[in-house]
């Protein structure tokens, strides 16, 4: 990493912090032009342009790009699915946030967004309803006492 391609992805990561996204986009692209290999550098570049710019499809790109380069960082799983949210793939958004939970399943802001969206796993029992009591009490209990089964929880 060059040294000024560094300082302006972390000035990025602080700007999109203060919600501040025209600046952050103005520094990833910096950081992508001083060097275009960097996964990190790609994928937020690309994330921003594709939520800040419109460029859905150089978003689309980017974000896909930095995976396979790096296929085990949740965070750039979390930047391509706001790229599928902001095109309105709710689906394709829902997909790579379950990806990435594999890598860090912990992940707050994943786990958030995808509450958001409305993802709800598939119930205990299958051939009884969702709403039926037993799933729900069964859904619950599970969830509090083995959540690493899930995915998500404390």
């Amino acid at each position: 990493m060059s040294e000024t391609g560094r300082e302006q992805f972390v000035a990025g990561k602080n700007f999109l912090k203060e919600d501040n996204f025209d600046r952050a986009l103005k520094a990833f692209e910096k950081a992508y032009k001083a060097d275009g290999e960097n996964p990190a550098y790609m994928s937020y570049f690309g994330m921003c342009k594709a939520l800040r710019a419109g460029e859905i499809g150089l978003g689309l790109e980017l974000c896909t790009r930095a995976i396979k380069k790096e296929f085990f960082r949740a965070e750039y799983y979390l930047n391509l699915g706001k790229v599928y949210n902001a095109a309105g793939n709710k689906k394709g958004a829902i997909k790579v946030y379950l990806k990435g939970l594999k890598f860090e399943p912990e992940n707050e802001e994943i786990n958030r967004r995808l509450l958001e969206l409305g993802f709800r796993s598939k119930p205990v029992i299958k051939s009884l309803d969702r709403n039926n009591p037993v799933n729900k009490f069964l859904g619950i209990f599970f969830r509090k006492m083995l959540p690493g089964l899930f995915g998500r929880g404390k």
